[in-house]
């Protein structure tokens, strides 16, 4: 009977243990909080005081927008239930949805929307999305127009760009300086806190109009070392890694205590021209054109994680032809056309580079190609906002290389650098042919017209080799395997409110 006492002692004991053991589990199951990167210090909170990726990243969590973006190019209602474009498509009228609060309690006002809209085309960070805006005036209780100059083909957008947010217009008036730092929006998250240089803190809203989030308590960790952010997630600091970079990728996915997700992303690498140079003659830009093999490029620079463009907008816009081919790789016939451009026996040039990898390696590279049929590249990398500012934006170079993020899915996005005239077209492109379809994708409202302008640049650009695109690469990202709803998106446009723990 002794024996029988101490046996089941013994397992009483022993189920006991194993009950504290599996309750770490259990806890880790039910976890309402998450720790997130950040890979730079953001300037601001909200997108239409500031234009950067880590500043939208956040504001995303704290703001909506009228509308939101699909990848395939529709709209989404988001704050707008419905929009109608009207007035020869220069006005389009929203229907506001009735339900949302502020933060701060306050019910969003049709005065709120157009008080937002009218701020933020008036502080200027937004251009991109707010060049062609005139103004936005409340037209009742639940409606608001938006007046644009023009009629203007990406005006949906623009409505659906992250700087274009909700803010109650008596909080932002209290104190516009603080706003930015201490914002209130309609978002699934409400700002808590920021302590520079380490976490912003957020927490669910509760009173979100599309419903609380699972996750509740959120830590934006700042990471601006993005090999120390793989290493945090691999010890549990992190929960999720937005940006691990290609070297630590065979790790992540080794890791089985890891998930990663990866898509083809909005980052396209490509060569530039000065056409107030040796590069205005077409024969000499085909010459760099069919030196160059892009995949051998692509395998250099970014490992091969990525794909060949054929264009330099990212092949999930909508307008690009997936089945146009540029000029090939093919060093004969580049020699012919130097030849022809008047270079039979080659040439130099000096390339000052953006020392950025994401600039200098496929450079490199590109380097090696051109050596092979004569045309010998001296660089001397720059530091890269000293690159921007002399060698970009003051046209201080022949040819170059650049790695081009889209901030939006739109052929649109590149029509101040490429269409003729325009202030910020540095390298003096103006080809008539380009310019006018750049016009028709700029002012039509017509999905079909667009689309046929947006391959008719694609296939000038390529066959005039006034750019050439080199490669797209992929945008990953790393989280732990039990966080759900993980999923890698083109536009890295991700909301934390779409994610839950098993």
């Amino acid at each position: 009977m002794k024996h029988i006492r101490t046996l089941v002692t013994l397992l009483l004991a022993f189920m006991m243990a194993f009950a504290l053991c599996v309750t770490p589990a259990t806890a880790e199951s039910t976890r309402t909080d998450l720790n997130v990167n950040l890979w730079a210090e953001p300037s601001a909170l909200c997108a239409g005081f500031a234009a950067s990726s880590s500043v939208s990243f956040v504001s995303r969590q704290i703001f909506d927008t009228l509308l939101i973006s699909e990848v395939d190019g529709s709209f989404s209602p988001c704050l707008a239930t419905a929009y109608e474009f009207q007035n020869d498509n220069k006005d389009l009228l929203f229907t506001l949805r009735d339900d949302v609060v502020f933060h701060n309690g306050e019910k969003m006002t049709a005065e709120d929307v157009a008080f937002s809209y009218n701020t933020i085309i008036n502080a200027g960070y937004a251009d991109t999305a707010t060049s062609a805006m005139d103004n936005m005036e409340v037209v009742d209780d639940t409606h608001v127009v938006l007046h644009f100059d023009a009629e203007y083909g990406p005006a949906l957008a623009c409505v659906a760009q992250d700087y274009m947010v909700v803010f109650p217009k008596a909080y932002y008036e209290s104190d516009p300086d603080a706003f930015p730092r201490n914002p209130i929006g309609t978002g699934a998250y409400k700002f808590v806190d920021w302590k520079t240089g380490d976490k912003i803190s957020l927490t669910a809203n509760e009173d979100y109009w599309a419903g609380a989030p699972s996750i509740k308590d959120v830590n934006v960790k700042i990471f601006t070392d993005n090999s120390i952010a793989t290493l945090a997630l691999e010890n549990g600091e992190l929960d999720v890694h937005t940006m691990p970079p290609q070297s630590d990728l065979s790790n992540i996915k080794a890791n089985e205590n890891l998930q990663y997700s990866e898509v083809l992303g909005n980052s396209t690498a490509w060569v530039i021209f000065n056409f107030e140079s040796i590069f205005a003659d077409e024969n000499l830009r085909l010459a760099v054109a069919h030196a160059i093999d892009k995949e051998g490029v692509m395998l250099g620079a970014i490992e091969g994680n990525g794909s060949i463009a054929q264009a330099i907008y990212a092949p999930f816009t909508p307008g690009y032809d997936a089945d146009y081919v540029g000029p090939e790789y093919n060093p004969e016939l580049a020699k012919e056309y130097l030849a022809k451009a008047g270079y039979p026996d080659g040439l130099t040039l000096t390339v000052r580079a953006n020392s950025s990898a994401n600039y200098s390696k496929p450079l490199e590279i590109v380097q090696a190609y051109l050596s092979d049929v004569g045309i010998d590249i001296q660089i001397e990398k720059m530091e890269a906002s000293a690159w921007f500012e002399d060698v970009f934006m003051g046209a201080g170079y022949d040819m170059n290389v650049v790695c081009f993020t889209m901030g939006m899915a739109d052929f649109e996005e590149l029509y101040a650098l490429y269409r003729g005239g325009q202030s910020q077209n540095f390298g003096k492109m103006d080809d008539p042919d380009v310019n006018a379809a750049y016009d028709i994708n700029h002012f039509s409202v017509d999905p079909a017209e667009r689309a046929e302008a947006c391959a008719t640049i694609q296939h000038v650009m390529g066959d005039r080799a006034l750019t050439i695109p080199l490669y797209t690469m992929m945008n990953g990202v790393a989280a732990n395997k039990d966080l759900k709803g993980i999923q890698a998106k083109p536009m890295k446009d991700y909301r934390i409110a779409e994610w839950s723990w098993n």
